[in-house]
């Protein structure tokens, strides 16, 4: 038998209001105005709990083990069947929906919490919510009464006080300047779920045990969070769709399912000072990457702000910072709140009618690339990863959400060809997050934006100024590209060339994190890739779809769409 499953959130026993404040006096002050105070700083604490006890298990190799392979439990009898069973109800209820919507697929979606909820703030772009529209789950008028805000722009700037490098703020269009009601846009899937006639079904307060994976289908074990009953669904397949702390994750990759992370906390908040000037709050205008001084405690703390509704006075600011998991910084997001609260005066001035509305925290995982190529496993048999389970985000902001709308069409469409295929190995599967080629060398380029163990102050915001140097040269476009994490090899080889020119430390600094093994490769997986990414357009665009007439063309036709897929990213992208 497996080892005992891990602990839920709610196993976590938190602290008394008194014991709160005495640890974290600021944020107990500023969540004053919260009606549901104590239960917000419970779901905090109970995160913290979880994280610690994932890293835990992660550097002891002592995780539970979730995927077992053989038949489940005789004292276990099957509740229902599905097609499709998606753990986690935020972006795993988005890809359920469409499979459910678009492709009459019957789907289970099952959380911990409620199907649908969520502590995120969902900023994309309008190539986003073009793609949202495109999968045929949305019209245009539901997107559209989604968006709370539109900006009229976005900046990166990187303090430079200390930097031998001055750089003025990076401006750029199209990166994350639109506003979504997350709430609302998970509501509408919700619904469409449950009056799609599929014979689908959303689950709350289930929590994931377990899976059995057999040759023609697998079982999932799970544990209602109120009553602690274990219930059996099956499937032909099980889509893994939640966190950092995802168990599946961990066992596909073993210790090396998260070796980075992005520790965030902040604010949705009233009675910000409006204007321009650096201090004040401009509604019109997106912050997507800020920091106002430079690293200490091990950490290079970084900002974000965005208006949600100017109408409303609804303006959200995000304190975070990249980290490796193994390093001594406090990863603890109740700490970080106390940061949080103390520091917000330097970066955005509060008025007299200053007060929260909602807490947003998470930990958003990140993995480096170790050797040439990402070995990365996104998939089991009957088991597929996606989201942040997949780390399919953008490596510069660790933010999920835009990546996975941009690949959701293609990442539901090749589930079901895959389906219809009875493509359910994993590797076929793992074709299915194929489309994210470029992701693991900018992964290890954002390194950078954390300290090196003897590194100075103030060098990680001096290399990002002499990065942002090297792209204020460049087209807007690979500005966008390189934020989005969709640039192009060839892009970043010029970036990086250009880089080095102005600023020969850059390499230094790439070396103290990456050591000089790990750097050569690195660099030379780039110039590889940029030759073979012409290649792969190449053999991709004699690729045509056609409809498949039995399971040896559906078998044919997924091989042709995964090639399509790809030879469409490769032509936007470049």
């Amino acid at each position: 038998m497996s080892a005992a499953p891990a602990k839920s959130r709610s196993q976590f026993p938190a602290p008394d209001l008194s014991d709160f404040r005495k640890r974290y006096p600021l944020t107990v002050a500023s969540f004053g105005s919260l009606a549901d105070r104590e239960v917000w700083l419970r779901r905090i604490w109970e995160m913290d709990a979880c994280w610690q006890q994932a890293m835990s298990e992660q550097s002891s190799k002592s995780a539970p083990e979730c995927v077992i392979k053989g038949a489940p439990r005789a004292d276990l009898s099957l509740e229902a069947e599905f097609e499709i069973i998606y753990h986690g109800g935020e972006l795993g209820l988005l890809q359920a929906a469409v499979m459910s919507c678009v492709y009459r697929r019957r789907v289970l979606v099952f959380d911990e919490d409620a199907v649908g909820q969520t502590e995120r703030v969902w900023n994309v772009s309008n190539q986003e919510l073009d793609e949202l529209e495109r999968t045929g789950l949305f019209t245009v008028e539901e997107l559209e009464a989604a968006i709370l805000n539109r900006y009229r722009k976005g900046f990166v700037k990187f303090h430079d006080a200390a930097s031998r490098i001055k750089t003025p703020p990076l401006w750029m269009d199209g990166v994350l300047d639109v506003s979504l009601d997350a709430e609302r846009l998970l509501g509408i899937a919700r619904r469409k779920i449950e009056q799609s006639q599929t014979g689908s079904v959303l689950l709350d307060g289930l929590r994931f045990v377990r899976c059995y994976v057999q040759p023609d289908s697998v079982s999932v074990e799970v544990e209602e969070t109120r009553t602690a009953k274990r219930k059996l669904y099956g499937a032909r397949l099980l889509v893994d769709a939640t966190d950092a702390q995802s168990l599946l994750a961990r066992q596909l990759n073993e210790s090396g399912a998260i070796t980075h992370v992005r520790p965030t906390v902040g604010t949705v908040a009233r009675g910000f000072a409006r204007g321009e000037d650096p201090d004040k709050v401009d509604f019109g205008v997106g912050e997507i990457l800020v920091s106002n001084e430079d690293a200490r405690d091990h950490r290079q703390l970084l900002w974000e702000g965005c208006a949600r509704s100017g109408k409303s006075d609804e303006y959200i600011t995000s304190l975070f910072f990249y980290d490796s998991v193994n390093s001594h910084a406090d990863k603890s997001l109740l700490s970080l709140f106390e940061q949080y609260f103390e520091t917000l005066p330097g970066y955005k001035r509060a008025g007299a009618q200053w007060r929260v509305l909602k807490p947003v925290f998470n930990y958003i995982p990140g993995a480096k690339q170790s050797g040439r190529k990402n070995t990365r496993r996104t998939a089991e048999n009957r088991v597929l990863l996606t989201g942040d389970a997949a780390r399919l985000s953008a490596p510069l902001t660790l933010v999920g959400f835009g990546a996975h709308v941009r690949s959701l069409r293609s990442l539901a469409h090749l589930t079901d060809l895959a389906l219809k295929a009875n493509l359910l190995d994993a590797a076929s599967l793992s074709e299915i997050n194929a489309c994210e080629p470029r992701v693991a060398p900018l992964t290890n380029l954002a390194e950078l934006m954390r300290p090196a163990p003897r590194s100075a102050p103030p060098v990680v915001n001096e290399t990002m100024n002499a990065l942002m140097a090297a792209l204020h040269d460049l087209d807007e476009r690979v500005r966008r590209d390189f934020f989005q994490g969709r640039m192009s090899f060839g892009a970043l080889k010029n970036l990086l060339t250009r880089t080095f020119k102005l600023y020969p430390r850059f390499l230094q600094h790439v070396r103290e994190h990456l050591g000089t093994r790990g750097t050569l490769w690195w660099m030379a997986g780039i110039a590889e890739s940029t030759l073979h990414e012409r290649r792969r357009r190449g053999r991709a665009a004699s690729a045509q779809p056609t409809e498949p007439k039995d399971e040896d063309d559906a078998i044919e036709d997924f091989a042709r769409h995964v090639a399509l897929y790809q030879k469409d990213h490769h032509a936007n992208e470049l």
